[in-house]
């Protein structure tokens, strides 16, 4: 039976380069281990830019959330969402970048939206359960 064999080699952003073979009996354990190691390495540079970056991009979303709850129910737009961003939480965003958070919302089903002009017109989907009984179920 040949031997088995895995090897991992990848250069970091700093130029350093690594590489991890292993051989013999390989169990996806050890498999997981080695791609944990991967990641752990590639990422222990930035971590702790990306960690802000990935807090901050998820407040914001999470604020965007919350204000579109509390949107016109006739819709509303990216600069009403913008207005709301700087009177309830003092932050100043770009419209783009609200632009993009409501068309991942919708692209998710949260919101629905239609053109009007040159803009968007969203509307907040309240996501609801509706459970259909049976009428031969309650007999």
């Amino acid at each position: 039976m040949p031997k088995k064999a895995i090897k991992l080699e990848f250069e970091d952003e700093n130029g350093a380069r690594y590489s991890f073979k292993v051989e013999g009996d390989i169990e996806k354990s050890k498999v997981l281990r080695l791609l944990e190691l991967y990641d752990l390495l590639s990422s222990s540079d930035n971590s702790n830019e990306g960690n802000l970056k990935d807090n901050s991009e998820k407040d914001l979303y999470d604020k965007i959330r919350s204000l579109v709850k509390d949107m016109p129910l006739n819709g509303f737009t990216s600069k009403d969402v913008q207005n709301a961003l700087e009177d309830r939480f003092k932050t100043s965003v770009k419209l783009p970048i609200i632009s993009t958070y409501l068309r991942r919302m919708y692209d998710k089903g949260e919101l629905s939206r239609k053109k009007v002009g040159r803009e968007w017109v969203y509307f907040y989907k309240k996501i609801e359960k509706i459970i259909l009984k049976d009428k031969r179920a309650k007999n």
